[in-house]
């Protein structure tokens, strides 16, 4: 475990002054500042740890080959724990970018058996951030997964803040044992612990404070996931310090059920778009 200036991590600065950090490991991204803005909208922890086979509290992680409980090997898989390397960064679109990409290793496929590519292309400008999470199958028989990206966003006020979008969308609580409901409010509220996967949910979802929103827009996820660990779960973790849980709220691009199957030398995308909006 070494410190967050130890670390290898990239900036992302575009021309328009909007910026974001990436770590190396687990192409994780800690920071996003939207142009003309000093405030990050990513949260990150003061009690996180960093360097190889660490999982950042906060930022960005992403949850490869598995989300959750949602597959046979660990928690939401090892590529947030994996040295990702750069493939390349360049000015574009009117912002900057990096593409950062993960292949199977030895010990890799000692925990899923699988050859495989993942790139992950970050792009920040303006007032938007775009993370996009492309898979391809390189081995010689299918391949299975789920996958999530599971951004941790910055809030004044956890419990004054809403999710917009999910009205009617079927969801697994994981607050009460995986039983499934339909959500009946037309926001949802942050009101303590919540851990929830909405399935078949629209492209875009809001996130909304009493002073600003969060645009929340996917595409190749069906599933929308909001976690919140509440007062108890940032206790009982180590890498989250008291009272965190007041300030960040994770609305999440997933695909659960079904999972991704991908044949031989095929492709699966998935993005997540992330705009500040008043």
């Amino acid at each position: 475990m070494s410190a967050a200036h130890e670390a290898p991590s990239l900036e992302l600065h575009a021309p328009d002054g909007a910026s974001a950090r990436i770590y190396l490991d687990g192409a994780h991204v800690t920071s996003w500042i939207p142009a003309g803005s000093t405030t990050d909208r990513l949260f990150v922890s003061r009690e996180a740890r960093y360097g190889p086979g660490c999982s950042i509290r906060g930022g960005i992680p992403v949850c490869f080959p598995q989300f959750g409980p949602f597959g046979p090997i660990g928690h939401h898989g090892f590529a947030r724990l994996s040295r990702w390397s750069v493939v390349r960064q360049e000015e574009v679109d009117g912002g900057a970018r990096v593409v950062l990409r993960l292949t199977d290793t030895e010990a890799s496929r000692a925990i899923w058996p699988f050859a495989f590519r993942a790139d992950l292309s970050v792009h920040v400008a303006a007032d938007t951030l775009t993370v996009e999470l492309t898979v391809t199958n390189t081995d010689s028989t299918p391949i299975d997964f789920t996958a999530a990206l599971h951004p941790y966003f910055a809030v004044e006020n956890a419990y004054a803040t809403q999710v917009r979008g999910v009205a009617g969308c079927r969801y697994r609580d994981g607050v009460r044992g995986g039983e499934e409901f339909e959500e009946a409010g037309a926001v949802l509220p942050i009101e303590g612990h919540i851990d929830r996967v909405y399935y078949g949910t629209p492209d875009i979802v809001e996130l909304r404070e009493p002073h600003r929103g969060l645009r929340i827009e996917k595409r190749g996820f069906p599933e929308t996931v909001v976690w919140n660990p509440g007062a108890e779960g940032t206790r009982r973790r180590t890498d989250f310090a008291d009272g965190d849980e007041v300030h960040m709220v994770c609305v999440e691009a997933a695909v659960v059920r079904p999972p991704v199957l991908l044949t031989s030398g095929e492709q699966w995308v998935g993005t997540q778009t992330m705009t500040a909006v008043p």
